[in-house]
């Protein structure tokens, strides 16, 4: 049975889309809840413990997200000749604990930036809906709450627009920056919760993938793998020349291993493949 690559695709878009529209929701939750506290207006040393446990709470709603990545073990599974087993279970769950441990630590990391932040705003005596913003801006970025309908709208679009395969980069990046000016001026969206979470989103589903074929592919003996998946206008030069390349496990760590290129990322070969946001995989020659 030959692989099916273009409905493996499909299967990894459908997944980072789950994973990345309920880790958004977790950030707009966070959000709100954050921005409720600052307008109290109380003294850092009585806020910084609530925004921390605010952190606290939703990290730990984080960690249910990962589970659509089970999608993606089944379908590796379901096109090979060879049956399911209990390794294969047991394989998949570790790595979804490891999904999981990774997307709720990442959530939880920026607390204390967000502190730092309303305390900052404080300090150069802004006003307290001006804080709220700014702790907003560091949270969700430029999709931070607002009150503005026409920036409400582009919003949506951005966000429809990121969830739809083959976006060019451009067009991405001249409505994000459409939307920032239209923002209040005083807040910060760089660096956002939102965005780190986006890339976090994509970074373990390929990560996932990776691992559960290899480990797979190693218990069954397999020795040779196809660079596969789609080309798209981001793809890096390195999986647009690897791409349909049939190689071995040492094959494949010594031509990654001996080269460099932007974006390229350090860990295993199979696990990180092209590097940040790549959606390429090694297919196991079955």
């Amino acid at each position: 049975m030959a692989f099916n690559v273009k409905k493996h695709d499909k299967v990894l878009q459908r997944t980072l889309d789950s994973i990345d529209a309920d880790t958004f929701d977790s950030v707009k939750a966070l959000e709100n809840e954050v921005a409720e506290l600052v307008a109290q207006g109380l003294p850092i040393d009585l806020v910084r413990p609530q925004i921390i446990a605010a952190f606290n709470k939703n990290s730990q709603t984080v960690r249910s997200v990962a589970q659509p990545l089970s999608d993606i073990s089944n379908d590796w599974i379901n096109q090979s000749k060879y049956p399911v087993s209990v390794e294969d279970g047991t394989t998949a769950n570790t790595l979804i604990q490891t999904s999981s441990d990774n997307l709720s630590k990442t959530f939880q990391s920026m607390d204390e930036d967000v502190v730092s932040t309303v305390v900052l705003a404080t300090v150069a005596g802004l006003a307290i809906a001006e804080i709220v913003d700014q702790a907003r801006a560091r949270i969700s970025g430029i999709q931070m709450d607002t009150k503005d309908p026409s920036i409400r709208s582009m919003q949506r679009k951005l966000r429809k627009m990121q969830l739809t395969p083959g976006v060019p980069a451009e067009e991405l990046s001249k409505l994000a920056a459409d939307i920032k000016r239209k923002l209040p001026g005083s807040v910060n969206t760089a660096a956002s919760l939102a965005v780190l979470m986006r890339t976090v989103a994509d970074s373990v589903v390929g990560s996932f993938d990776g691992a559960f074929a290899k480990a797979r592919a190693t218990r069954l003996g397999i020795e040779k793998f196809t660079y596969s998946g789609s080309i798209i206008e981001s793809s890096r030069p390195f999986c647009m020349e690897m791409l349909g390349e049939e190689l071995t496990i040492d094959e494949i760590q010594s031509i990654w291993s001996s080269r460099s290129w932007a974006g390229k990322e350090p860990g295993d070969a199979f696990v990180v493949r092209g590097g940040y946001n790549c959606r390429h995989y090694w297919m196991p020659n079955e």
